[in-house]
């Protein structure tokens, strides 16, 4: 497995422990969640996760690009915003 992260998912400034704590504690996720910012690449998933196990860590938004079998680049990580915890709570 190969884990690449774009400079982007720098800009907010959370740790990449974090968002990787988010993605393997994921309580959300969407495949193919968005077209690609980026024409010609894959679209991404979003993962939603906690950034860390501490009770009441808050909770990240992760955008990923996948590609089979396990690669991830991640792109985008911030708080998550309430239009990504209003998708959570819209699916079945």
């Amino acid at each position: 497995m190969a884990i690449l992260g774009a400079e982007s998912a720098d800009r907010h400034g959370v740790p990449h422990d974090e968002a990787m704590h988010a993605i393997a504690h994921a309580v959300y996720v969407e495949e193919q969640f968005d077209e690609p910012r980026v024409p010609g690449r894959i679209r991404p998933t979003l993962f939603i996760g906690p950034a860390t196990a501490a009770r009441g860590a808050p909770l990240l938004e992760v955008m990923v690009e996948v590609t089979p079998p396990r690669d991830l680049f991640i792109f985008h990580v911030m708080q998550a915003r309430p239009k990504h915890l209003n998708r959570m709570e819209d699916r079945p």
